[in-house]
């Protein structure tokens, strides 16, 4: 599957980076994390790509493999002709929305369409819609591949993608059906994105409403699971009022917390199935994942409740599993601590118990809509969230007088451009799309580290913002 995956994404990458970058705008709700489901659903398999192909061969429902942003919905029409949906959210206040019918073409291996419409969905505040038609009759293709579908646009060759195959729409619609929520609680209620797209989108509904200001409630939380080298393993939580979830992998020594795309990217041999989802699977895990632990994040829009953390523990092949010991005669030496984060809403006592001074930015130098969450410390550094409206940390600064670069940051995703900023002196690292940083990372002797929105290239800090916020934190 990691094979699979690598060369669809090298295949769309070009096309699909320009795309995810500059043609599609914000989104009503965050896409990037679709709504929790108690188990996956199977994956029929798909036919071979021939000329013998049908089209009912290949109905169901894709999400593109690089930003798992934009979700395709494919539906028969005909022997050979098919329609797709695509919906592809950005953030908070658009989405892109784009419709064609296809036709096979055996010779080009691929679906033909020469009707595509393309529709940008703006979004106020109030959720009141203004839509701005970017384009009709557009033309292009989705290239047959292994479960998976390549669109290519040759109305705007910048745009395109590569989509995996997730489920059928039978699946889809029996999931929507039956997601799994306690006895005592009211029944599954859908809660449709504002846009005249019926299409599913990558944020499907909730299980259950949540009520205004409610949290979310955990009422399963992960086990610990001890596997060998290369062997897989299941996590699974529970939860009730919640809409999105998504799986965080944190390091032994609690510095860095990553979401499972990321991990994915940091182990390569490492396959996460239902990162999304409440029930996750890991495959194929290496011995660099032992000591690591998982954990699940599920929100809502009045915010997000995490579930406690399960550990990973990974044997090598020739290593027994582990059984319990005998009563030792001698009493054995301590078991060294691992220095773990403490959450807190108390600056000071933040401060004191990482050792660290350290001043928080003003509300102006802050990009739009970000409040604080609270703060986070160990011995050596400080740190202080901050989430949007929905409820997602976005922005996380970090101060350390032990810790420095990537390592403070625990940011390893890969991203295109690194570069640097020269700011009244003090040389500012940054990484994203070179134009705007998601990461950046500075100082001497004491160390900063601001991150927002990582992972998510093109959404980054500008650099005003990038200058604001340092000579507040200064």
């Amino acid at each position: 599957m990691k094979t699979r995956k690598t060369v669809l994404a090298l295949l769309a990458c070009l096309l699909l980076v320009a795309f995810a970058l500059g043609a599609c705008g914000k989104a009503v709700t965050p896409a990037e994390t679709p709504a929790p489901s108690e188990e996956p659903s199977a994956t029929p398999a798909i036919v071979p790509a021939t000329g013998d192909v049908k089209s009912s061969d290949w109905e169901g429902i894709y999400t593109e493999q690089i930003a798992h942003r934009g979700v395709l919905t494919v539906k028969s029409t005909g022997d050979k002709t098919a329609s797709f949906s695509i919906d592809w959210p950005g953030s908070a206040f658009s989405r892109a929305s784009i419709e064609m019918t296809g036709t096979f073409d055996p010779q080009k291996n691929a679906f033909v369409y020469d009707d595509g419409v393309w529709i940008d969905r703006n979004f106020d505040e109030k959720g009141n819609e203004t839509d701005q038609l970017v384009y009709t009759h557009g033309t292009g293709s989705f290239v047959l591949g292994d479960k998976a579908l390549i669109w290519v646009d040759d109305t705007d060759p910048s745009r395109g993608g590569s989509f995996g195959y997730e489920m059928s729409l039978e699946d889809y619609a029996k999931q929507q059906e039956s997601l799994v929520i306690p006895t005592d609680a009211p029944a599954p209620s859908i809660v449709p994105a504002p846009t005249a797209t019926p299409a599913p989108t990558a944020t499907p509904a909730p299980s259950v409403t949540p009520a205004p200001g409610a949290l979310p409630t955990i009422k399963k939380d992960p086990t610990d699971e001890t596997i060998k080298v290369g062997g897989n393993c299941m996590f699974i939580a529970k939860y009730e009022n919640a809409i999105w979830a998504v799986w965080h992998f944190v390091s032994p020594d609690g510095k860095t917390d990553m979401t499972w795309d990321a991990a994915e990217k940091f182990f390569p041999e490492l396959d996460v199935v239902n990162g999304m989802y409440s029930t996750m699977t890991l495959k194929n895990c290496p011995i660099e994942l032992n000591g690591w632990s998982v954990y699940c994040r599920y929100s809502n829009d009045a915010g997000y409740v995490d579930t406690k953390r399960a550990v990973i523990t990974v044997l090598k092949g020739d290593e027994p599993t582990p059984t319990p010991a005998p009563a030792p005669t001698e009493t054995p030496a301590p078991t060294p601590v691992v220095n773990q984060w403490v959450d807190t809403t108390d600056l000071d006592e933040a401060i004191k118990g990482s050792g660290v001074s350290f001043t928080p930015p003003i509300s102006e130098a802050l990009p739009d809509l970000l409040t604080l969450k609270g703060y986070r410390y160990m011995t050596g550094i400080i740190q202080a969230d901050y989430y949007d409206r929905n409820g997602q940390t976005v922005l996380t600064i970090r101060k350390s007088n032990t810790t420095s670069g990537a390592d403070l940051a625990g940011d390893f995703n890969s991203y295109s451009k690194t570069w640097d900023l020269t700011l009244k002196g003090l040389t500012v690292h940054c990484v994203g799309d070179g134009e705007k940083a998601n990461t950046v990372t500075f100082g001497t002797g004491e160390f900063y580290s601001i991150c927002y929105n990582i992972g998510q290239e093109g959404y980054g800090l500008t650099g005003d913002q990038i200058n604001s916020l340092i000579n507040c934190i200064q």
